[in-house]
């Protein structure tokens, strides 16, 4: 089954039981990727993990106000 999920700021929305169940026993190979397009190596190869750039890992303050 596809379809599309539109998310809004501070409405993301929760996995009923049973969703949970049906993801936890999908296959990887039942997952259809064939909507994304393959990658060359020269786009490869410009690529670099952040977590390997200096000062990626920086600590951030996070104040949540409810409304």
């Amino acid at each position: 089954m596809m379809g599309s999920l539109v998310i809004f700021r501070g409405q993301v929305p929760q996995l009923t039981p049973e969703q949970k169940a049906e993801l936890a026993a999908l296959e990887d190979r039942e997952i259809d990727l064939s909507d994304i397009p393959d990658l060359r190596d020269d786009q490869v190869g410009k690529y670099k993990r952040l977590r390997d750039k200096p000062n990626f890992w920086k600590k951030i303050r996070v104040k949540v106000i409810e409304d």
